[in-house]
């Protein structure tokens, strides 16, 4: 189980002086070990934000002129995860195939798969590939431009209709019980899905990680 919570103070180009912003965040999950070599895990979490929770820098065609955009004040989000994980002795690596699911009050629902394999070499080394799969739909208050006298408006693609991929490879190195090491190289690649916003929008990067973990 877990809870956090922020406090936030925001200045923006659109308004003067500082707005706030507040979030409350609980989690409660599950562990079971279904056999000897396979385990189950399930999470629910649940968050309220309110205040300002608009993007102080993002505007949005309104009536034939640039205005900032209006977002609610207040959200709710709900989030299911549930994974598997499994160790082939054959191969000594593992298996983790997981899902989130996503929705809040914004009329976002959302859901993620991914898939990683965990494999072994001698005693130190361990190499992970991973792909990961994401499509969420809408936000009610998104368009790419609006007309008339809308209560909420956003442009931001990051609430329109879209999926995005990610894969890339992970070299574990723990050379002491209670140190290693990690360097990662991943893909990310977002695209649109609702033909209507710009392609161009939509980020894609290639990322280079390096890690290291003590345990004391």
């Amino acid at each position: 189980m877990g809870v956090g919570a922020n406090s936030d103070l925001i200045r923006g180009s659109d308004f003067t002086g500082t707005e706030s912003k507040r979030t409350l965040d609980g989690m409660i999950g599950v562990t079971q070990l279904l056999d000897p070599q396979t385990f189950f895990t399930v999470n629910l979490s649940l968050g309220r934000a309110d205040g300002y929770l608009s993007d102080p820098y993002k505007v949005v065609e309104l009536n034939g002129r640039l205005v900032p955009e209006n977002r609610p004040g207040e959200k709710t989000k709900q989030i299911v995860y549930l994974a598997l994980t499994h160790y082939f002795e054959a191969a000594d690596a593992s298996a983790e195939v997981s899902y989130r699911y996503y929705r809040d009050s914004f009329g976002i629902n959302a859901g993620t798969w991914t898939l990683s394999w965990h494999q072994k070499f001698g005693e130190h080394f361990i190499l992970r590939p991973m792909l990961r799969y994401y499509q969420q739909g809408a936000a009610d208050f998104y368009a790419v431009r609006f007309s008339g006298a809308p209560e909420f408006y956003s442009a931001d693609y990051r609430l329109s209709q879209l999926r995005a991929m990610g894969y890339g490879l992970k070299l574990i190195w723990k050379p002491h019980p209670g140190l290693s090491f990690d360097a990662a190289l991943e893909r990310y690649e977002q695209q649109r899905r609702d033909g209507v916003t710009s392609p161009d929008a939509y980020p894609s990067a290639t990322v280079v990680m390096l890690g290291c973990s003590v345990w004391l």
